[in-house]
């Protein structure tokens, strides 16, 4: 194998790829007198294609606080501070550096045991010494928190957008402006300012870590940029206050996140209350991208300002000085939470509000009546502006997927040059699918029905791996929301030759998501190191008769926004059962679908007095029975006018007679007249 560097100019920067070519080798040949045909050979490809580091980091900017003008800081409101509306990637990468801060040792641990395969194989690539870099970041003391500044986010937005849209990585816009110039025109009193810029971040985690480990340097400093000037701005103590602005998609090759990290402290010297309010869905301890909380705000007892958190989650609030402060959130929904900051030395502190999170549940029973408008409560979401109900029904699920059908039963998300579909090798049919990686990219094929899953439900499906990398890895997986996240149900690495000898058939239980709505892939996916490009029907992962047992598939979905409330009505017209979830909004976020609960639909009951007794004593009594259907529950009602309103009146006994067909209702004599009714449910 051999290697070849490249050299590409892009608006003003220079970036270096180098490119690895492959070398595929297909032996034949005569053994023994007779004629043979050994097996095809192949050298796996090294992965180290388009890695660049970030620019080495520009020197810090500095100024006198003596010939600054403090300005009142900005509002949305009167005393409401506003940070923006910074993104999820945007939030997040501030959470990395904010985790850093509190804890450098911790963080270089962490980075130096991480698994993330983008991650891994930058290291490999910048060939880093990993105890070296936890060395260098133990030796680190911590730093106050930083907190989210609308001039300088907008500074950072507008570099990272001109780095996308000229495809170059650089500290100098195209304009000829640098970072101190881009914060004065947008009118931050700077008194110190510092700048991370990286155009080739393959996601907030590998962008935190090329910043953090400041990946790039010579052998000699242990792979990584020295000095560490990435690294020492987000350690950097004099900072207060950050821009962080991210673009993602690619351009030029480069990409899919060009991110800019302005860092600043301006002449107010003024401590800082920063953080996040977040539902921690993975249950992890950290905030992710997709569970930030907006709208709930954030008053602090003695300050001058208050916030409401953006719908990342993020907000910040000037503090007069140091001082024992109380900080209270509140969000319709959820309970007002208090907490406690101590501020000294007029250094910045971190609150974050983690409520603890409830999906809307569906109430009641599983019954409606039909021809009626059943009104069906859900539990409220805390924080939730909004939602919505999706109705779907469930037909039995009985298919078998080859590839006999083509691609009607799947969705293959595949790289191009090759097909999903291959008929040269198979179990049951004629064909089987196919997934390859011409590329170092993951490759997906997904079952297309969404299936209500029973007690017994299993998956079974013919397998086979061949000519296959350690770092190439086949799943079959399966999500219970909606593709968010994906849960291996069995897994197999390559062993670096050809592999499996023929398809193999495997049976995986999914009893554990009965109940529940799943959707289920086969995937083969790279984890870092080398791989085999070839694409023939010997090289990667054949499926073939894949089964799913004790299924029904969810059909005709039906999406609809609840237009206030916490209920939405059903009025069924057949007695087609059906099954209904519901969806919270918080701002312009949708979060995932609550449980699912289904409904049979049965004829409604007549409701008719069937007796009236004379009054006895101080009660009296009557009877009501039931015709042409039956009920699940009855509850007894009394108002002090015939025309309402009416309430549950929990003076009045109610007890069956028949079968579920007659009640009596005994109620106490009042001094006042009162009205009775009998409400019917399901």
């Amino acid at each position: 194998m051999t290697s070849g560097g490249g050299i590409f100019r892009s608006g003003r920067a220079l970036l270096h790829r180098r490119v690895l070519c492959v070398l595929a080798l297909c032996c034949s040949g005569l053994a023994g007198g007779s004629a043979a045909v050994f097996g095809q050979s192949y050298l796996p490809l090294l992965t180290w294609s388009t890695l660049t580091p970030p620019p080495p980091a520009p020197p810090v900017s500095t100024r006198p606080a003596a010939a600054l003008r403090w300005r009142t800081p900005q509002n949305e409101a009167p005393n409401r501070y506003s940070i923006g509306e910074p993104t999820d990637e945007e939030q997040a990468y501030l959470e990395f550096i904010n985790r850093a801060r509190a804890n450098p040792a911790a963080e270089g641990l962490r980075l130096q045991a991480t698994t993330d395969p983008q991650v891994v194989n930058a290291y490999d690539f910048f060939r880093v010494n990993l105890a070296l870099m936890a060395s260098q970041l133990a030796g680190i003391a911590p730093a106050p928190p930083l907190a989210f500044n609308l001039k300088l986010l907008t500074a950072a937005r507008g570099h990272s957008a001109d780095m996308f849209t000229n495809a170059f990585q650089a500290h100098t816009g195209t304009d000829g402006r640098g970072l101190s110039e881009r914060a004065t025109a947008q009118g931050y009193a700077w008194q110190r300012l510092g700048e991370n810029v990286y155009s080739n971040a393959a996601s907030v985690v590998a962008g935190h870590a090329a910043f953090e480990v400041d990946w790039g340097g010579s052998a000699a400093t242990g792979g990584m940029q020295s000095p560490p000037g990435h690294r020492n701005s987000i350690h950097d103590p004099r900072f207060r206050e950050i821009g962080i602005g991210v673009v993602l998609g690619s351009n030029g090759g480069v990409g899919p996140q060009w991110v800019t990290q302005d860092f600043g402290a301006d002449a107010s010297n003024k401590p800082l209350l920063s953080g996040v309010a977040y539902y921690d869905f993975n249950t992890n301890g950290f905030y992710d991208p997709g569970e930030g909380i907006g709208g709930v705000t954030v008053t602090v007892s003695g300050a001058n300002f208050s916030a409401v958190t953006a719908n990342s989650g993020g907000y910040t609030v000037p503090l007069p000085g140091d001082g024992t402060f109380t900080v209270a959130f509140s969000a319709a929904g959820l309970p007002v939470t208090a907490r406690t900051v101590v501020v000294a030395g007029g250094l910045n502190v971190k609150a974050d509000f983690v409520p603890t999170y409830a999906p809307p549940v569906i109430g009641g029973g599983n019954a409606a009546f039909l021809n009626r408008s059943n009104v069906l409560s859900f539990s409220p979401v805390g924080a939730a502006t909004g939602y919505r109900v999706e109705q779907t029904r469930l037909v039995p699920y009985a298919a078998v997927e080859g590839a006999e059908n083509g691609t009607n039963g799947v969705v293959a998300e595949i790289s191009a040059g090759y097909a999903v579909i291959t008929t040269a090798i198979h179990a049951g049919g004629a064909a089987s699918f196919h997934l390859a990686m011409p590329v170092a990219k993951d490759q997906f094929l997904t079952l297309r029905p969404i299936l209500r899953l029973g007690a017994n439900s299993q998956l079974t499906f013919a397998s086979r791996l061949n000519w296959a990398t350690s770092g190439q890895i086949a799943r079959a997986q399966l999500s219970p929301d909606d593709g968010v996240t994906w849960l291996d149900l069995w897994t197999q690495a390559g062993t670096g030759d050809s592999g499996d000898a023929r398809l193999v058939t495997r049976s995986v239980s999914l009893a554990g998501f009965a109940g529940r709505n799943a959707r289920v892939r086969f995937a083969y996916m790279f984890t870092g190191g080398t791989f085999f490009p070839q694409t023939d029907a010997t090289v990667g992962l054949l499926v073939d008769d894949i089964a799913i047992s004790d299924a029904q598939e969810v059909v005709s979905p039906v999406v609809t926004e609840i237009p206030s409330g916490t209920a939405f009505v059903f009025s069924p017209t057949n007695t087609t059962g059906c099954s209904f979830r519901v969806q919270a909004q918080i701002g312009t976020r949708w979060l995932g679908f609550g449980p699912t609960k289904d409904f049979v639909v049965v004829p409604a009951p007549t409701v008719q007095l069937a007796a009236r007794r004379p009054p006895t004593g101080n009660q009296v009594q009557f009877d009501i029975g039931l015709t042409g259907g039956t009920a699940g529950r009855v509850v007894a009602e009394s108002a002090p006018e015939i025309g309402g309103p009416y309430t549950a009146d929990p003076t009045a006994v109610l007890e069956t007679i028949t079968g579920g067909n007659e009640f009596r209702i005994t109620a106490p004599l009042a001094g006042a007249r009162r009205f009775y009714r009998v409400v019917v449910m399901p």
